[in-house]
């Protein structure tokens, strides 16, 4: 199983992510990093979920296996903050 983890900038050192199965929501948590939020997510104890759909705001990196979640939150994280980063300043230029 796929879950969907939605990840949103509340403010610096606030983030709210999301957890879905499609289009059904599972439930909100709180955290202070966007590295947290992966770990946290990583953690959850069902038996046949393989990994997550990984997003924050508007960019994704794709499904990632929980496994690599629990090893190394911070560089998926900064991947996340890259991409983020690279599309915001696109569309900020007039880019679509």
């Amino acid at each position: 199983m796929l879950l969907t983890l939605h990840i949103i900038k509340i403010e610096s050192g606030d983030y709210r992510a999301h957890l879905m199965e499609g289009a059904q929501h599972l439930g909100d948590y709180e955290t202070t990093s966007i590295a947290e939020a992966i770990r946290l997510a990583a953690e959850n104890p069902l038996p046949d979920l393989a990994g997550f759909h990984i997003w924050y705001e508007h960019v994704s990196i794709g499904s990632v296996p929980a496994g690599d979640m629990r090893r190394d939150p911070e560089a998926l994280a900064r991947r996340l903050v890259e991409l983020h980063a690279l599309f915001s300043n696109s569309h900020s230029k007039g880019f679509p």
